[in-house]
């Protein structure tokens, strides 16, 4: 694919600052808003307000952020706006030029030396932290709100009216430049939850329960306090009953770069775990979510907001502000026990849901859910003093994900008899020990191990459908290759699976459920069960194999 071409920088910087340069517009807007971004968090969340303004031709929409900044969670942001294609002014500059707004998510830059009216709003569901080491509610840093007796902020967005009694320690003048407008990340949220089967089915098959862990960053984070969770799911979850997805906190991979948590991640990515990247996905995922399993971050409302079965890690430790939403939620919430077998909790989390159990905390947290649009856009206009559209303001929807699944190359499968069916059973190879009734490995010709592939009972591979009559021969030297292998197995299409046993014997096996994996019908060989008709039941569903 011919990768997307992206104006120089300095083409960028000029456009919407310099008025020698108009000449060369062809939108002629009127307004000009500038976002500062701290980082891929705060990014997030703009963009969740902009897409009320974006579409506007009257408004040119510019992105700055301090390349000098100290905050460790910086990174990323520059690559995240290379992405976007969006127009990147360098921050001096910025500073040195006019604009009719300014958005920002972080009261941590400098933002009283900009010359235009700034809007501030949370980088997080409303104000439910204290900064580390400190008592200092995030989001409310009365040293940055207030400068030289000045407040900064011309308007300061709350979530809920509550809010406003930790925005008054910045003082009275402070507390009066506050607006509930409630929570655009929650709103454009809920606003896509009709997409739901779409979201899962990008996440894998619609018959699987979805297990999303969501983790935020520092060492009392999920991935802080269990950091082999991710691993242990894929380990632990019946491979056909279940799918696994990861969203982690952007902090993460600032502090600790995308190269080393991927290299953390491998194993459990190779067995089958999503990881989404940091800047977009994760909404999706919450809503397709069978079960979320998050520490005290964030995503936890963000989860009970879209009412999914919710499991919870830790206890938010210090940083977690008294008698704040995420607190209400942890009383009510089930832990999960690390230490205890994780499918059973996880059904049990699912089982015990009832719809609507968390609709008090949510509303907690969100003051006028669902109107978040109405109070905020015309607000933004007014500041701009620019009139606003006669259309109704509302979030869009976020876009289907594009998730990458990783195939996994090696399986643990059990195959036993179940009265006239034969029950199948498979896990992903991570070296964790499973016992179970007629245990044989499953693996992949190149994508497994040598060592995998020396013990493996069945050596399959896939193939196109113009490719199957390359099947006799593969197969035969399969076999002649892998001398402890019974079986020599390949996936045609989504449900035919070709086999050859040792003996020479060669069927085609086809599967009624196209939802199902047909490399499981490379099992029944693998037990001498090539009947012309077969049913077999993996992961709660059955399907009927035709042999032949």
């Amino acid at each position: 694919m011919r990768e997307k071409s992206t104006p120089p920088p300095s083409f960028w910087a000029k456009v919407p600052v310099d008025p020698a340069f108009d000449q060369w517009l062809t939108v002629g807007f009127e307004r000009k808003v500038l976002v500062v971004v701290r980082t891929v968090t705060t990014l997030t969340r703009l963009l969740d307000i902009l897409s009320l303004i974006d579409h506007d031709r009257r408004v040119q929409l510019v992105f700055t952020y301090d390349a000098d900044s100290s905050a460790i969670f910086s990174a990323g942001v520059p690559e995240y706006l290379g992405a976007l294609r969006a127009a990147v002014v360098p921050w001096r500059q910025a500073l040195e030029s006019r604009f009719d707004l300014v958005i920002a998510a972080s009261e941590n830059d400098d933002l009283h030396l900009f010359d235009a009216p700034i809007v501030l709003v949370p980088h997080g569901i409303g104000y439910q932290k204290y900064y580390p080491r400190s008592r200092t509610v995030a989001g409310m840093n009365p040293d940055r709100l207030v400068r030289d007796g000045r407040v900064v902020p011309a308007m300061v967005a709350l979530s809920h009216p509550e809010q406003r009694a930790h925005l008054r320690e910045a003082g009275p003048d402070a507390a009066a430049r506050a607006v509930m407008v409630g929570d655009p990340c929650h709103d454009r949220l809920r606003a896509g939850t009709h997409r739901a089967p779409a979201y899962r089915a990008a996440f894998g098959d619609p018959g699987h329960t979805l297990v999303v862990i969501a983790s935020t960053w520092g060492p009392g984070s999920l991935l802080g306090t269990v950091p082999d969770l991710p691993l242990r799911l894929v380990s632990e979850l019946e491979y056909d009953g279940y799918r696994c997805c990861a969203v982690l906190h952007p902090g993460i991979t600032a502090a600790h770069s995308p190269w080393q948590v991927d290299a953390w991640l491998s194993e459990a990515r190779q067995a089958g775990l999503r990881v989404l990247p940091p800047e977009a996905g994760w909404q999706a995922a919450l809503i397709a979510a069978s079960c979320v399993i998050s520490d005290f971050g964030s995503l936890a409302l963000y989860a009970a907001a879209v009412d999914r079965p919710l499991l919870l890690i830790g206890d938010g430790g210090e940083t977690v502000v008294p008698g704040s939403p995420i607190e209400a939620l942890a009383a009510q919430t089930a832990r999960l026990d690390p230490d205890a077998a994780l499918g059973p909790q996880i059904d049990l989390a699912i089982h015990r849901h009832s719809p609507g159990e968390y609709a008090a905390v949510v509303k907690q947290a969100v003051g006028a859910p669902d109107m978040s649009a109405g109070l905020l856009r015309p607000r933004l206009y007014r500041l701009m003093d620019l009139p606003e559209p006669a259309t109704e303001a509302s979030f869009p929807p976020h876009e289907v994900p594009d998730v990458e699944p990783h195939e996994v190359a090696t399986f643990v499968v059990g195959a036993e008899e179940s009265g006239p069916a034969v029950k199948i059973v498979r896990f992903p190879s991570t070296g964790r020990r499973h016992d179970l009734a007629g245990k044989h490995l499953v693996a992949h010709e190149t994508r497994a191990t040598l060592r995998q592939l020396s013990n493996a009972s069945i050596v399959y591979i896939g193939l196109e459908e113009p490719e199957r009559e390359r099947f006799p021969l593969w197969s035969e030297e399969i076999l002649r290759q892998w001398p402890d292998a019974s079986v020599a197995a390949a996936t045609v299409g989504t449900s035919t699976c070709l086999v050859r046993t040792r003996d020479g014997v060669q069927r085609e096996l086809t599967l009624t459920d196209r939802s199902i994996d047909p490399l499981i019908a490379a099992s029944l060989a693998y037990l001498g069960r090539l009947s012309p008709a077969e049913v077999v039941k993996v992961g709660g569903r059955s399907t009927t194999i035709r042999v032949r």
